[in-house]
Order: C-alpha cells, then sequence, then structure tokens
C-alpha cells in the first residue's frame, strides 16, 4: 500500500511539474509575443522628417556637403552665375521618403578660397513633384545656366498642369525672376505665354488646332508688378495668377 501511494505521489509531483513548465512555455510566448508587437508599434512610429526642418551648412567642399538626410539630388545644373569666372553649383533637393514634400533649390557659388557658399535658398522656385493624394504635379523637371550667367528652371506635368520655365538672374547681388514662359494645350488651341518681368510686358501666342494650317495670333499687353521678384521668397506659379491671361 506504502508503495502505491509512493508512485501515486510520484506521478502527481512528475504532473505538476511539467504543468509547470507547460505555464512557463506559455508565458515567455505570450512575452515574445508581446515584445514582437511592440517592436513592429515602435517601428511604424518612426519620425517623418519634412526638408523644411532641416538646417543646410552655409559652406561645404561639394555638392555633396549640402545633401542632408534624408535629401536627394532631383536635379542639378553648374555654371557662371554671379560676376566672377568661377563655376557655380544650383541644385534641386527632393525628399527621398515623400514625393509630395517640399523641394529645396540651393545657389552654391564657388569660392576664390575654395569651396561653396550657400547663396541663395528657395523653397518657391520649384513645386512639389506630386500632389499629397498621389496625383502627378511637375513630375518633369529640368535646370540648366546659360552663356549669359541665367539660370533656366523648366517644370512639366501631364494634361491641364503644362509647363512653364522660370529664369532667373543676378541683380546687385539678388537673384531676381527676370522671366516666365509658360505653356497649356487645351480643346480645339495651344497657348505660350512669353512674361517678360523687366519691360513688364506679355506675348501670349495662341494657336487654333482645329484648322488644318492651325493658324495663330499674337496678344501682347502691358502689366505691373509692385516689385522685383525674387528667386528666394516668389512662387512662379503664384506671380502667373496676377498677370494677365491670354484669351482662348
Amino acid at each position: 500500500m506504502n508503495h502505491k501511494v509512493f508512485l501515486l505521489l510520484m506521478a502527481i509531483s512528475i504532473a505538476s511539474c511539467n504543468k509547470k513548465e507547460n505555464v512557463k512555455a506559455v508565458v515567455s510566448k505570450k512575452d515574445t509575443l508581446k515584445q514582437e508587437v511592440f517592436d513592429e508599434e515602435y517601428e511604424s512610429e518612426a519620425e517623418v522628417v519634412t526638408l523644411k526642418e532641416l538646417k543646410f551648412p552655409a559652406t561645404g567642399n561639394n555638392a555633396e556637403d549640402f545633401v542632408l538626410e534624408p535629401c536627394e539630388i532631383k536635379m542639378r545644373a553648374e555654371g557662371f552665375l554671379n560676376d566672377d569666372n568661377l563655376k557655380d553649383i544650383v541644385i534641386v533637393l527632393q525628399n527621398e521618403n515623400n514625393n509630395s514634400d517640399s523641394r529645396a533649390t540651393l545657389v552654391l557659388l564657388q569660392q576664390e578660397t575654395g569651396g561653396y557658399k550657400l547663396q541663395e535658398l528657395s523653397w518657391e522656385a520649384v513645386e512639389p513633384e506630386y500632389f499629397e493624394d498621389g496625383r502627378a504635379f511637375y513630375d518633369v523637371g529640368e535646370i540648366s545656366i546659360d552663356q549669359d550667367r541665367a539660370l533656366h528652371i523648366m517644370l512639366a506635368g501631364m494634361g491641364p498642369v503644362g509647363s512653364r520655365e522660370a529664369i532667373y538672374k543676378y541683380v546687385n547681388d539678388k537673384l531676381v525672376l527676370v522671366k516666365i514662359v509658360s505653356s497649356h494645350s487645351g480643346a480645339g488651341s495651344d497657348v505660350s505665354s512669353e512674361y517678360d518681368l523687366v519691360t513688364a510686358d506679355v506675348d501670349h501666342e495662341v494657336t487654333n488646332t482645329l484648322h488644318e494650317d492651325w493658324p495663330s495670333e499674337h496678344q501682347i499687353e502691358k502689366f505691373k508688378l509692385k516689385r522685383e521678384m525674387l528667386f528666394t521668397i516668389d512662387n512662379p506659379d503664384r506671380i502667373l495668377e496676377s498677370l494677365p491671361s491670354p484669351s482662348w
């Protein structure tokens, strides 16, 4: 009898130990799952950085020194912008994690002592590539510096967005918007407008695409500006909204 009781107690003890081990295993598994969920939640709540939060350096040895995280160079041009004979650089920076974020355009003037100085920074010269809802805005772009020391920024989009080119030149050590050229296509006609912001006149060329010979006419108007339009603070698209539009 005592032998049987002893065997029963041993069986109960072993079963109890197994149960505790199972409980520990379950608890450990639950803790592991909780940790995994926490890690996933933590990763999904990573801070989103916008370009306007960045503080760009005042100087650098090359253009890449001005490309901070999470920036990438979307457009780049080299040429002579101011009155010296040192080749300058202009770069358009885009958020590599968000193509609807504001884009920064940096004018880097080469220094006689070497390296580059951040002379001008504009959040207005180049619009975002996409709208926040994912629709393409200005998804095509190109910048260049011509032989007359003028900076050209050309942007284009599909459909009604059309295209526009903004042209800047240095005037009294400020980069000034001197000309805007825009182009749009509609039902039965195309229009190309050239706004001279120095002489304050515009030439609209309206082409009738419904006729076989595509006849065109020029509509020339004058306008007034309150001041010089500057690279750093003035948006060419907002300026166009206040200037005379063609009849077409």
